[in-house]
């Protein structure tokens, strides 16, 4: 009986070092403002859970154990970063589009990290996070964690080692954040060149306070019209990020 405890208080720490990356330090469960104690709680018990379903067959030697928790550490990792780099594309869309809009100055507190980000960006990052939850991600989520336990048993991580696979991951991800604010950037684009032509022919106009008016309203018009491609735009982001460990080739 002692044993089978031990063995289940240690699958449940090290499946804790699995689950806690995501769901404490990754969007867009970062952004809620819940203690820490909270959501120190909810890995453990949700740990707790999974080690019943897939407790370790013996005890763990000091030495394995540490190795076991280093390997389950860098799994945890890995999948937080697939919703880290998530959220950075809208972030660093948003803020492209802020600097190309003239919002660039327009500064807003971002809840969950309490530091200033771009205005547009902490936009689309909690209308994200909203979308997320709507569409059941997070239950989405747990079937991962519950479809890694099977695939990978607790310390077993083995993966393939190809940088690629890791960089085609990212592009693809930065890729999709950016295209929220494609029709954005584009028709700011041609808003500029159409600016550049009128200044040449119209020495006498004033082109820096024109477009920045021009581009203000644009962008909001722009923004409003093309809302409905955030929704697509977010789910094709939450399963990207949901599929990126699998893609990494784990067995």
């Amino acid at each position: 009986m002692f044993s089978a405890s031990t063995s289940w208080a240690q699958a449940a720490l090290l499946l804790s070092l699995r689950l806690g990356p995501c769901l404490v330090l990754a969007p867009p469960f970062s952004q809620a403002p819940a203690p820490m104690r909270v959501r120190l709680c909810l890995v453990l018990a949700l740990a707790g859970c999974l080690a019943g379903t897939a407790p370790l067959a013996t005890t763990l030697e000091p030495g394995a154990l540490i190795a076991a928790a280093l390997t389950e550490l860098l799994l945890g990792l890995l999948i937080a970063f697939g919703f880290l780099v998530a959220s950075a594309s809208l972030s660093f869309a948003g803020r492209a589009l802020d600097v190309q809009a003239g919002y660039g100055l327009a500064l807003v507190i971002d809840p969950g990290s309490r530091a200033q980000s771009p205005m547009f960006g902490t936009l689309f990052t909690l209308v994200a996070g909203m979308i997320f939850f709507a569409a059941q991600g997070h239950l989405e989520l747990m079937r991962l964690f519950g479809a890694l336990l099977k695939a990978i048993p607790v310390g077993q991580l083995s993966l393939s080692g190809d940088p690629t696979t890791l960089i085609r991951g990212f592009g693809l991800i930065m890729g999709l954040g950016v295209g929220a604010t494609g029709a954005a950037m584009l028709t700011l684009f041609l808003i500029d060149v159409c600016i550049a032509y009128l200044s040449r022919a119209l020495p006498q106009m004033n082109a820096l306070m024109l477009g920045l008016q021009v581009k203000t309203i644009s962008t909001l018009m722009v923004l409003a019209l093309s809302a409905g491609l955030l929704g697509p735009v977010a789910l094709r982001l939450m399963r990207a990020a949901l599929d990126f460990v699998p893609s990494l080739g784990t067995p």
